[in-house]
């Protein structure tokens, strides 16, 4: 009987020491990340191409979603960055997007007449 009181034990305290492990674990990982990016910036450099930069597609597909929600001064008035191959970027509204030859077709219109941009 205390036999098997004993690796009872045995089993938990491994269980523990297992958990320990994966917490210290990712514990090193995390500050590895950290450490490489304050010296790279390559993950800082990464996530604002990502946020800050949009593709054609991307932005067609917001547009539509601003149609489908009748957010009407979101398409009117906010303008999105368009990144097109050659690398030129264009600040332009959903209602510019609509009328460029890239568009045509893909984006659906909305009714901007009567909304002010400030």
């Amino acid at each position: 009987m205390d036999m098997k009181k004993g690796m009872e034990k045995k089993g938990l305290q491994m269980a523990v020491t297992t958990v320990i492990m994966i917490v210290l674990s990712i514990a090193v990982l995390t500050i590895l990340l950290i450490f490489l990016n304050s010296q790279t910036g390559f993950l800082s450099r990464w996530f604002k191409t990502q946020s800050t930069q949009s593709t054609v597609d991307a932005v067609v597909t917001v547009c539509d979603n601003l149609v489908t929600t009748e957010a009407v001064y979101a398409y009117c008035c906010e303008t999105k960055d368009v990144v097109l191959g050659n690398k030129t970027v264009l600040r332009l509204t959903c209602e510019d997007i609509a009328d460029e030859a890239w568009a045509l077709g893909r984006v659906r219109d909305l009714d901007c007449v009567g909304v002010t941009c400030s």
